[in-house]
């Protein structure tokens, strides 16, 4: 009775509050999703096949049986996708500073775009998979960011040194996803 009580009083904050939200972008054939930063049109060309990205026309097409599989059939598309950017960006930024990365995993992170953790020498770099949706320059931030962690395992100025080394353009990545970062949250999030 007391939480009804409470969001009832606070209706007007709560509705203020919603507003805000991002649109969602769900993952049903004929929506649209950002992947790498621009609108992209789900398609569902039929029952089998092979998923593709038509980046010529701006579309992502995954075959599926049923309405119910197409949602888990984008989403391991799009997780594919960032799996092989996120990776090959790791071991790059790694090798510029004369680090090994020994694990890049990709998941469904919702607090943080990326997380680093070293032992024995080693990195393992875990990153959010709705980072394929972003502009590469906002994915290629966050990959030089955990990476340079490999370094400097704090935010200390050293650290940021480092990160500015690896990628120039950091204040304008960070300025980025302080502004559209719940954007690509939206992405895969139902009505």
């Amino acid at each position: 009775k007391k939480a009804v009580a409470f969001a009832q009083d606070q209706r007007d904050w709560i509705d203020v509050q919603l507003e805000h939200l991002p649109t969602p972008q769900p993952f049903e054939p004929g929506g649209t999703i950002l992947f790498q930063g621009d609108p992209y049109t789900l398609i569902c060309p039929g029952p089998k096949g092979r998923a593709t990205i038509n980046r010529a026309k701006q579309q992502i097409l995954v075959p599926s049986p049923d309405s119910e599989s197409f949602p888990g059939r984008v989403r391991r598309l799009l997780i594919r996708e960032a799996s092989a950017e996120l990776e090959a960006a790791t071991h790059h930024y790694a090798a510029e500073l004369g680090k090994r990365v020994a694990k890049v995993s990709v998941r469904d992170q919702s607090s943080r775009w990326g997380s680093s953790i070293t032992k024995r020498g080693e990195g393992h770099i875990s990153y959010s998979w709705r980072l394929i949706c972003a502009p590469p320059d906002i994915l290629e931030y966050v990959v030089a960011h955990e990476c340079a962690h490999l370094v400097e395992p704090n935010h200390s100025p050293a650290f940021w040194a480092v990160c500015e080394r690896l990628f120039p353009e950091t204040n304008m990545a960070k300025r980025w996803l302080r502004k559209h970062g719940h954007d690509l949250h939206a992405v895969g999030a139902t009505v």
